[in-house]
């Protein structure tokens, strides 16, 4: 039974070799080629224009994905309790500082200033008349003086009773005592004064209160309160932002947040509007947030056309860099899955397979494989 395996395995050898000698051409002796080195295929045509391949380093960054946010925000409440007559804005009008918002029922207020103006009127007539009455009693007092000193000589020299005399001092004190009591008076309609000036002032300030203005230039982004609704300290009437002082709020993972620090300088960059802008780092809240393991980073950045609070930003963090061989994107071409350039090699033009990664702010594509740097492709001619 052995002897069948091995002649069995001969045979198939067998034809095994033969197969190979008739594909290597070992029965066709007329067709053979000759030894040495064949024609080489046709290069490519010569491109129109040519550009280098350069091969440098290229900086890297971390884009950290954050928030467009004003710097100044004012949700404008009442100092008063009242019932609100009138709202003059409405969501998206722009308001300058001192711009009236809102106007509150000023019957009470108004009121109270009538009531302290004639507590201060009152306090001005009381001292009127103190000084009335003080300039009375001085004129009683220089004469009651005057005949004073005079009987008290008669009294000296005998020529007037001591009864006289006595009546004489004692209207001379009498007058002192008024005109002490008129000084006194002017000091306590003074201090009525004073008081009632107080009072004045304070419900004049209550009353300013029943017209809410703007604190800020900027423009109303909510609007809480309607005519009608009663107005409490405290409850936000509308909602004031400063549209041109914007900053951008972002989530900088905890391991990269030792190389940024306050006043560093920045890149923002605003995906909706296209643009970037140089940003100042302005806070970063000392402590990460326990799901995300993020740090909020706030830069601060200046008014950019079509930016507005609330869009998506992302700030650019530079980590160092690194090299790269790159190309004009027009030397590559696509066909089909392949992305190639044509390249010079010697005399001739030969097409090579490459492989792109992304477009740098310099205009050229990263070359990943299929080139070195300093080879020299071939550009497309240029449309007319």
């Amino acid at each position: 039974m052995r002897v069948p395996k091995l002649v069995s395995g001969l045979l198939f050898v067998g034809v095994a070799v033969l197969i190979v000698a008739y594909a290597t051409g070992a029965f066709r002796h007329g067709e053979r080629v000759p030894p040495g080195r064949g024609p080489e295929p046709a290069g490519e045509p010569t491109p129109a224009r040519t550009a280098a391949v350069v091969r440098g380093e290229i900086p890297l960054f971390e884009e950290a994905v954050g928030t467009v946010r004003s710097r100044t925000v004012v949700a404008v409440s009442s100092q008063l309790s009242a019932r609100v007559l009138e709202v003059t804005q409405r969501s998206g009008a722009s308001v300058a500082t001192g711009d009236l918002l809102v106007r509150l029922d000023d019957r009470e207020p108004t009121s109270r200033v009538g009531q302290a103006k004639q507590a201060l009127a009152a306090a001005v007539a009381a001292r009127r008349r103190a000084e009335q009455a003080k300039a009375q009693g001085e004129t009683r007092l220089v004469r009651a003086t005057s005949q004073h000193e005079r009987y008290q000589k008669l009294l000296a020299s005998q020529a007037i009773p001591p009864e006289q005399a006595e009546a004489s001092e004692s209207e001379w004190i009498q007058a002192k005592s008024s005109v002490a009591d008129a000084e006194a008076a002017i000091s306590a309609a003074d201090a009525q004064i004073e008081q009632a000036k107080q009072v004045v002032a304070e419900a004049e300030l209550f009353l300013g209160y029943t017209r809410v203005s703007s604190p800020i230039d900027g423009v109303v982004i909510e609007r809480q309160i309607e005519p009608g609704d009663l107005a409490q300290p405290g409850r936000a009437l509308l909602v004031v932002l400063d549209p041109k002082a914007l900053r951008l709020e972002a989530q900088v993972r905890e391991s990269l947040i030792a190389r940024i620090s306050k006043g560093q300088a920045l890149e923002v960059s605003i995906p909706a509007s296209g643009k970037r802008a140089p940003g100042t780092v302005a806070e970063i809240v000392p402590s990460a947030d326990p799901t995300s393991r993020t740090f909020t980073v706030r830069v601060d950045f200046g008014p950019i056309e079509g930016v507005y609070a609330g869009m998506f930003g992302r700030l650019r963090l530079p980590l160092g860099v690194r090299e790269a061989v790159r190309a004009p994107p027009a030397a590559v071409q696509r066909i089909g899955q392949l992305d190639t350039v044509v390249v010079r090699s010697g005399d001739r033009w030969e097409r090579r397979l490459v492989t792109t990664g992304a477009i740098g702010e310099d205009g050229l594509v990263e070359i990943l494989s299929g080139l070195v740097g300093g080879e020299t492709v071939g550009l497309p001619a240029e449309a007319k």
